[in-house]
């Protein structure tokens, strides 16, 4: 009975495309639909091929695996039906689904999370966000924007939304989805990284399908605005290859990053996971492997140079989740995990100004936290769903220092690990695919946020913790503290901000909390932002992955360096079940 709602539910999105009509712009709205359609079959039936592991750590395209799904099950039932008119957007709703919460900006349009369904929910999470001067950007994922760009797109499928602020965020004006460009292939799939270098140049960064059907591509894209964030051009592509079809092995690109140097702002980085099973590789041969890779642009986005492979992993094990920072002197480092069968790995490694990549360093083991999942048939962690059964897929951030001040030049690397308390757990067992059964490994880990610090990327120190609670020592009460983000003001201080259920006994509620140091992360003054309670509410919104409730939340200050503080924004159960994107500015 569920499945038949949901079915139906995608029938009256998608039911307006499908006109029966001999005019000119009906056979184009078929002929966009078909192509659209086909695309994701050629996504849908490329993931499917994947090796379990690299099926669990692929994050952007989950999503669009995942609108393949409901959308064809949808459309045989309405390819003959007859246009409907749309709903009107509920404006009288936007106090309920706005929250009014003390001290916070809303930054998505919530009064808009109606106009297609009130069946299911639609959700705006896992942000970005750029500030020069008095301009900021949040980039975000956005469920809306891919219905919005399905009914009335100029061309392709846009899962990437963003909101505009003039005044440094004190309000913001939600502009929607973020341009595909005109060609019906091309899906922008999210994972936001925003930059900006003056108050009217930003960058969205994000992931990227395109190519045509014989010869479908996989990319990072970067797009520009040259207005504040309010428009912007088409997506370019900073790094393609030949995507994973169902006829031939490939790449799946995935978890991009990117950063500008602040001694050259044309110089761009973007970092990105290439998850390969061409077979093609000259380090894992046939076996499926895992890189970190690199491209960098030295003309402002407009052209980049081959990719730099930073690491690659074979077989069994993985990279994901890189994260670049670029230094004054124009120095870049880029952090990320890396899976082995024994240990989860944070790694460093140094890209000089004068480009040459150095060996990467160990900076510390982490200790996964939540339930741990293992691959019953590759016997090796896979994934960690925290407390109301979602995931943490990438807990860690980086930043570095440019502000000039004695500080100048260090690395910070932030992430949550759950070293400090585990408890037996009762063991479960949860389906991902036909030819995989994954099994908890009878523990649970609650979290807490480290910090490790260099001064030269070379050697980094003990990590230290930044929450300023302790685990209880006794019982098995405990609390998760994850997904930390990071960012160094004009001063040189270090803000620090992350997901918190200290104040829930039975850790279940979330609120954000945040922290500053004055002293290169030596000791920390904390805060709770008031208005930002919510339960882990997920699995309302068929459009995304049931497990997704955003995988990170980015954390600024003024690139500019005019002025100091900090801007983040993030994620908050309005009403205690819609996902909306709230903003918080601290000094």
């Amino acid at each position: 009975m569920r499945v038949g709602l949901r079915v139906w539910a995608v029938a009256a999105y998608l039911i307006g495309f499908f006109v029966v009509s001999g005019s000119a712009q009906d056979q184009t709205s078929r002929a966009r639909m078909a192509a659209i359609q086909k695309r994701l079959t050629q996504i849908r039936e490329a993931y499917d091929r994947l090796p379990p592991r690299h099926q669990t750590l692929l994050d952007g395209y989950s999503h669009i695996v995942q609108l393949a799904k409901v959308f064809n099950q949808a459309a045989p039932r309405i390819m003959n039906a007859r246009r409907s008119a749309m709903p009107m957007t509920h404006v009288e709703l936007n106090p309920v689904f706005g929250g009014g919460d003390s001290g916070l900006a809303s930054v998505n349009d919530p009064s808009t999370d109606l106009d297609f369904s009130g069946f299911d929910g639609i959700t705006q999470s896992e942000t970005s966000t750029a500030m020069c001067g008095n301009q900021v950007v949040v980039g975000f994922n956005d469920s809306g924007s891919e219905l919005q760009t399905l009914f009335s797109g100029p061309g392709g499928l846009s899962f990437s939304g963003a909101a505009v602020s003039s005044d440094r965020g004190a309000t913001f004006k939600d502009i929607g989805f973020v341009n595909p460009g005109s060609n019906f292939t091309n899906f922008v799939i999210g994972d936001p990284v925003l930059m900006c270098t003056n108050s009217s140049t930003f960058y969205y960064t994000q992931l990227f399908s395109l190519g045509d059907f014989t010869a479908p591509l996989t990319g990072i894209a970067i797009s520009k605005s040259t207005d504040g964030g309010n428009t912007w051009g088409d997506p370019i592509a900073a790094v393609s290859k030949n995507a994973s079809s169902f006829s031939a092995p490939g790449h799946f690109l995935d978890k991009n990053w990117s950063a500008i140097d602040p001694s050259n702002p044309l110089r761009i980085f973007v970092s990105y996971t290439d998850f390969d099973s061409s077979g093609t590789s000259a380090t894992c041969g046939t076996q499926p492997r895992a890189a970190i890779e690199m491209v960098v642009s030295t003309d402002g986005g407009q052209t980049f140079g081959n990719p730099i492979v930073v690491d690659e992993q074979c077989g069994n094990n993985a990279v994901q989740a890189s994260h670049v920072a670029v230094s004054s002197k124009g120095t870049a480092y880029i952090a990320w995990e890396r899976f082995t069968a024994t240990a989860t790995e944070l790694r460093v490694a140094t890209f000089t100004s004068a480009g040459k990549l150095m060996p990467s360093v160990l900076v510390d083991q982490r200790v996964l936290g939540g339930d741990v999942f293992l691959s019953g048939e590759i016997g090796a962690r896979v994934e960690q769903d925290l407390q109301g059964e979602f995931r943490d897929l990438v807990a860690l951030d980086l930043a570095v220092d440019h502000s000039g001040s004695r500080n100048d030049g260090t690395v910070y690397l932030v992430w949550d690990d759950g070293r400090n308390k585990s408890i037996s757990d009762i063991a479960a067992v949860e389906s991902v695919n036909q030819n995989a059964a994954f099994i908890t490994g009878g523990a649970y880990s609650f979290t807490d946020i480290f910090i490790s610090r260099s001064t030269d990327g070379a050697s980094f120190t003990a990590a230290t913790q930044v929450n300023r609670d302790r685990q209880p020592v006794h019982g098995r009460a405990g609390h998760d503290h994850f997904q930390p983000a990071i960012a160094v003001d004009s001063t040189g201080r270090v803000g620090v901000c992350w997901y918190d259920r200290r104040n829930d006994p039975k850790n279940f509620n979330i609120e954000r909390f945040c922290a500053v140091s004055e002293n290169g992360a030596a000791h920390w003054e904390e805060s709770r932002i008031k208005g930002t309670t919510f339960a882990p509410v997920h699995r309302l919104d068929f459009l995304v992955n049931p497990a997704y409730m955003g995988d990170y939340d980015g954390l600024t200050s003024d690139f500019s360096g005019r002025a100091r503080g900090f801007l983040g924004a993030f994620e908050v159960m309005s009403s205690g079940m819609n996902p909306d994107v709230k903003a918080w500015t601290f000094r």
